[in-house]
């Protein structure tokens, strides 16, 4: 049996609080862009939209014989994103330009990756998070939200057809 030595754990713990009291910095903290209550009800609805979409029996039986299904896609000034449901969630793929890098003789450099978002469409947390954010790509996202309403039919009408909703923030 392993058996950590006497006062391990007192010399450690007065270790790190002597560390934290010399730097004298503080955690920084996310600021919270500063929206309307109307804006702020937009986003909360069209959260509560998508999220009540990816919830029905229908769209769980289309996933079942699917993949994915993306129902929007935005273009905005320095990003691309699509967002649809697939089986463990709401997914966004985006690719962000970080623009020119000097060292790679001026030339441009995107990030391209995907995120699944639930936790952003079914708390009132993640509200909070998404208006704190400093990735490109949910800002363009909640700048869509906020601008625009979601209409439920809209995105049924898209995702029956095979389409998308797209729009231009350009």
């Amino acid at each position: 049996m392993v058996k950590a030595p006497e006062k391990f754990l007192d010399k450690y713990l007065s270790r790190g609080k002597g560390v934290a009291g010399k730097t004298g910095k503080k955690a920084s903290r996310a600021q919270m862009r500063k929206i309307s209550d109307e804006e702020l009800a937009r986003l909360k609805q069209n959260l509560q939209t998508v999220w009540g979409i990816y919830c029905t029996p229908e769209i769980k039986e289309i996933l079942s014989k699917k993949w994915d299904v993306k129902f929007l896609t935005v273009d905005g000034i320095n990003v691309c994103l699509n967002i649809g449901f697939m089986d463990k969630g709401i997914l966004m793929e985006y690719e962000l330009d970080m623009g020119n890098k000097k060292e790679l003789a001026g030339a441009r450099v995107y990030k391209q990756d995907k995120m699944i978002m639930n936790r952003y469409f079914t708390s009132e947390r993640g509200i909070e998070e998404l208006l704190k954010t400093t990735n490109g790509a949910l800002q363009a996202m909640v700048d869509v939200l906020i601008d625009r309403e979601l209409s439920e039919s809209d995105i049924w009408n898209a995702i029956e057809k095979g389409e998308q909703i797209h729009i231009s923030t350009i």
